[in-house]
């Protein structure tokens, strides 16, 4: 029997959130009590910040959708669905700084069951990560064409996205004291910083490049017509000794602006992880000449945020049913194991196919659906 139909049916869609929310907040508090979760208490002149260490990815984002379901402060953004009359017609989002640790980021079980949109999505992104779509991008070196020769102008209205996360780390675009267009790649310079020192705390890649990324009128005339500035922000790459010697373990911490939790986050920490950490792991391991191994992965999130039209079944129908329902589930006590794919079974055989058939079809077509 569902909870949520009978709710729905009862109380209508406001109150079963309201409910939602009760029940969220009451267990987040008891995880606390546990010793599982910290946080701020919730106060309506600012965020709370919530922290949460799980051993795999389910787990913590799991218990991270809780805690925003319970202490998230409700923001309506432009995101959120208005009417004619300007109202907002879904619920408000619910917002936090949130840190996830997550001690064993490829650990099984890895996928939950209700991931948003399933996990079609996972392989394309550990593509798009690797660098398969970089082409999509207006490239820097006509960008910079164009300034030079004062016809910005022309491309400032490109609806082609102006970085990619994996451009922007492996070949950040600078113009050198020749006003040539150069770029580094920042993979490289982790891999050679921590070659050289095992012990350095400054190897790190970023992605904000402030010439763009404000999109103000400091640069003059070159501000683009509609820009989206990264969400990602930087990668910081620690290596310690492997407890016995003869090798390192790496640890990687990830800085992102802004994030949506339900829909983003599974996808994003699966393309990072698998796309980008285990390339520098590989390369640290060569250039090191002994094992390096997978470490845990921190995911620090300025805001992270549950959308709350994802959450309304007037918006979303038996999808935000679904995700209200596990609401209800995990504060019951149910096993995590019941809500995600575990290894073995049918659903899983066909699931890790599925993500590897879309991998490789992004590879072999990396133009598929570009608007170039």
């Amino acid at each position: 029997m569902s909870v949520v139909k009978d709710m729905l049916a009862d109380k209508g869609p406001v109150e079963t959130f309201r409910e939602a929310r009760r029940v969220a907040r009451a267990y987040t508090y008891e995880q606390r009590r546990q010793g599982k979760i910290s946080f701020s208490e919730p106060s309506e002149r600012h965020y709370p910040t919530i922290h949460v260490v799980r051993r795999t990815l389910p787990e913590v984002w799991e218990d991270t959708t809780m805690a925003l379901m319970g202490l998230g402060q409700e923001i309506h953004t432009h995101y959120d669905p208005t009417g004619a009359d300007g109202a907002y017609q879904s619920f408000p989002s619910l917002e936090g700084t949130v840190v996830m640790h997550i001690e064993e980021p490829f650990g099984e079980p890895r996928f939950h069951k209700h991931y948003l949109g399933g996990w079609m999505g996972f392989g394309d992104y550990k593509a798009e990560i690797e660098g398969v779509k970089d082409g999509w991008m207006i490239a820097p070196a006509a960008v910079a064409e164009k300034m030079k020769a004062g016809t910005f102008d022309e491309i400032k209205g490109d609806e082609r996205w102006n970085y990619m996360y994996s451009q922007r780390m492996r070949a950040y675009p600078y113009f050198d004291f020749n006003g040539e267009l150069r770029t580094i790649n920042q993979i490289k310079s982790v891999i050679g910083n921590l070659k050289k020192n095992p012990t350095s705390r400054s190897a790190q890649c970023i992605t904000w490049d402030p010439r763009w990324d404000h999109n103000d009128e400091q640069m003059g005339p070159f501000k683009w017509a509609s820009y989206h500035s990264p969400c990602l922000q930087r990668f910081w790459f620690r290596l310690q000794n492997e407890a016995g010697g003869g090798g390192y373990v790496l640890n990687v911490n990830g800085h992102w602006r802004s994030r949506d939790h339900l829909k983003a986050v599974p996808c994003n920490i699966y393309g990072v992880t698998e796309g980008l950490h285990e390339e520098v792991r590989r390369g640290l391991e060569e250039a090191l000449g002994v094992p390096v191994q997978r470490g845990c992965y921190v995911d620090i999130n300025d805001s992270l945020h549950l959308y709350g039209h994802y959450l309304d079944p007037r918006r979303q129908g038996l999808d935000a049913e679904a995700y209200l329902e596990d609401i209800f589930r995990v504060a019951a006590g149910e096993p995590i194991e019941a809500r995600c794919v575990l290894p073995g079974t049918p659903m899983y055989d066909m699931m890790m196919e599925d993500i590897e058939k879309e991998y490789r079809a992004r590879l072999a077509d990396p133009n598929r659906g570009s608007n170039m």
